[in-house]
């Protein structure tokens, strides 16, 4: 019998790509961990020495930093959700039964799949126990809800093709359940999740570190089986059927280039910086220590003097962390700039063959999953579509804010775009307040239109009557 925890050949191809990933986004502790994996001790260099440069070595967080304004600006606006079916709106607001919305689930989603190439989301329903009816779950408050199940827990999966297009058959994956342990205490216990059409099936480790059958049982939606394995895949970089390639992984590489440039220069810097005691003369000076307060007997022809460093060696290391930092801020910035990529047929039509991002590509892709997952839903529910969200964020690059603004204002003026829109792509811009809200500021214009008396309009009409008389 197969070991249910080893994972598939796909799978460990990613998680061995995502590995340096992981290493950045733990920060300077989980680098500095890694010791010579992701900086070496070079040649001749004592091991107290590489220790203690180790130890100093501090990480620029640039991965992470990318990572984090990349998400930020998906979801910079709320996900609309006009469009998602009314039965299962009231479920949005506690989407994983975890007290998460569905923007707060869906930012963790998209984050763990940008960085690391794929990320999952198992629609999960309740026991089927007996044989209930849809009326018979809703009485009881029972409703479907997402798991979210990060790439690192995933162990494999199976997949076969069902009308053309390939279809999970089975899908493993980690999940760490936390029991009671005596009165006060608690443990952590490992198990393993297999999912398949209409079955779950639970492992957990015995005594003697063998994985046996915990439990099991099925998954229905309305009284019937599911014909299929409820897993929403989010891949932004496909290599194969539910694995990818993490989009940042070229910015990982630099990143970690940087971090060992930037060990180097301050190596150097801790040793060039400080100048050198120089004696020359007939006398033996060596035992002697050089400090305030003593005299030094230098002889006939002594002489010292101190010796210091051009500082060309510390100006090339500077200028080579400038451009390595310019080259990550570019690789960041690739995702936001706007190209022709490869898409499928509806996808171009729907673009209408324009320019986009990839980070734009990557919302679309989180809008066509999270659809697929409303859809899982609204199956439970009773209904065949659980209808679709929009994202709209902050997502494409603006270089000069001010200078695209002015083309808007025009078109305002043209009676070709609404003050509200004007007054959103200015906010969208950071050129307004994130705080200020369009209704507030009609209101205040239409006050200040009212009490403002207008300039030149005063034609002192109480003055002319009187001279009249």
């Amino acid at each position: 019998m197969s070991d249910v925890s080893s994972k598939s050949a796909a799978v460990s191809q990613m998680h061995a790509s995502n590995v340096v990933v992981s290493r950045l986004l733990g920060g300077t502790n989980a680098m500095r961990a890694a010791g010579k994996t992701y900086l070496p001790q070079w040649p001749r260099e004592d091991t107290e020495d590489y220790k203690i440069r180790l130890s100093t070595s501090t990480l620029l967080p640039v991965m992470a930093e990318t990572l984090g304004q990349m998400v930020g600006r998906v979801f910079f606006r709320d996900i609309d959700t006009e469009q998602v079916s009314g039965s299962l709106l009231p479920l949005l607001d506690n989407i994983d039964l975890q007290n998460n919305n569905l923007p707060v689930f869906c930012s963790a989603w998209f984050k763990d799949a940008l960085a690391y190439g794929a990320s999952y989301v198992l629609v999960d329903y309740p026991s089927a126990e007996g044989n209930r009816t849809l009326a018979d779950d809703k009485a009881r408050g029972l409703r479907p809800y997402a798991v979210a199940v990060r790439n690192a827990d995933v162990i494999g999966f199976r997949s076969e093709v069902r009308a053309g297009v390939p279809v999970c058959t089975q899908f493993r994956y980690r999940q760490a359940i936390i029991e009671p342990d005596g009165e006060f205490g608690e443990e952590t216990v490992e198990q393993i999740n297999v999912l398949e059409p209409g079955l779950v099936r639970r492992y957990r480790k015995d005594d003697k570190g063998g994985w046996y059958l915990h439990g099991e049982n099925l998954l229905s939606a309305g009284g019937s089986p599911l014909d299929y394995v409820p897993v929403v895949e989010l891949v932004p970089n496909p290599t194969g059927f539910f694995v990818g390639e993490p989009p940042l992984l070229e910015l990982a590489h630099l990143n970690v280039k940087h971090w060992q440039s930037q060990s180097d220069q301050d190596n150097i810097t801790h040793y060039v910086r400080v100048p050198l005691l120089s004696y020359s003369g007939s006398e033996n000076l060596e035992s002697v220590v050089a400090a305030a307060g003593n005299l030094l007997s230098l002889g006939m022809d002594g002489r010292l003097s101190y010796v210091e460093h051009s500082g060309a060696a510390i100006a090339a290391g500077a200028s080579s962390l400038e451009k390595l930092e310019a080259d990550m801020q570019a690789a960041g910035a690739k995702l936001l700039i706007r190209s022709k990529l490869a898409l499928t047929d509806s996808q171009a039509r729907e673009e209408q063959g324009k320019e986009i991002s990839l980070l734009r590509h990557y919302a679309n892709l989180l809008e066509d999953a999270i659809g697929r997952m409303l859809d899982m839903m609204a199956r439970w529910v009773g209904e065949q579509s659980g209808g679709t969200v929009e994202i709209s964020g902050n997502i494409d690059a603006d270089f000069n804010p001010a200078a695209s603004l002015d083309v808007l204002l025009k078109m305002n003026a043209a009676g070709c775009l609404s003050d509200q829109t004007l007054f959103e792509e200015a906010k969208r811009r950071g050129l307004v307040s994130n705080m200020a809200e369009w209704e507030t500021e009609k209101e205040r214009l239409a006050e200040e239109a009212e009490t403002a008396a207008p300039a030149g309009m005063d034609f002192g009409q109480g003055g002319q009557g009187d001279d009249e008389k």
